[in-house]
């Protein structure tokens, strides 16, 4: 896995972990098309009959200097490429970031999502971002444990959702 920033152990399996590339395009449908629409809808805040092309367009967006991007590469069962996890930091103006991340639903719950989490917070601080920030629905508790696990605040936000807050310059 000579293209991998970091290749880890994951259910026993190596997984690559690196940037998203635009070739990912097909492996990111397959997540998406692999992935229920309960998660969807707790990552989008919206359910999709069919996941709209545009927002496909705007998450394959590669920008380095705006973007941190990290997906969890593997090879699945039939010796093909799959992502099975991408988590991003959109660069703001203010020196923040605003987190995104989606895991596979047959994998949640397993360490996959703190594993990506904890990766994507030290690229953020090694960018010299100041604050990680993110919205999530009340109702996501699985991913409200896990910000809480990593020390973010929580702050209210719009109706149904909480407003994440992560000092990356304290830690």
């Amino acid at each position: 896995m000579a293209e991998c920033d970091e290749v880890i152990s994951f259910q026993e399996r190596a997984v690559c972990l690196r940037p998203l590339r635009s070739s990912d395009r097909a492996l990111i449908v397959d997540l998406i098309a692999r992935t229920d629409p309960h998660d969807l809808r707790m990552r989008f805040f919206g359910g999709f009959r069919e996941f709209p092309a545009a927002l496909l367009d705007k998450l394959m967006r590669i920008e380095p200097e705006r973007r941190i991007t990290l997906v969890a590469r593997r090879t699945g069962r039939r010796d093909e490429a799959e992502i099975v996890a991408v988590a991003r930091a959109h660069v703001l103006a203010d020196e923040s970031a605003e987190l995104g991340m989606l895991v596979r639903s047959d994998l949640k719950g397993l360490g996959l999502g703190s594993l990506l989490l904890g990766r994507l917070i030290a690229r953020c601080r090694s960018r010299g971002l100041r604050l990680l920030v993110g919205e999530v629905l009340l109702e996501n508790a699985r991913m409200l444990r896990l910000a809480e696990k990593f020390g973010f605040r929580m702050q209210p936000g719009e109706p149904d959702t909480t407003h994440l807050v992560l000092d990356l310059i304290a830690a």
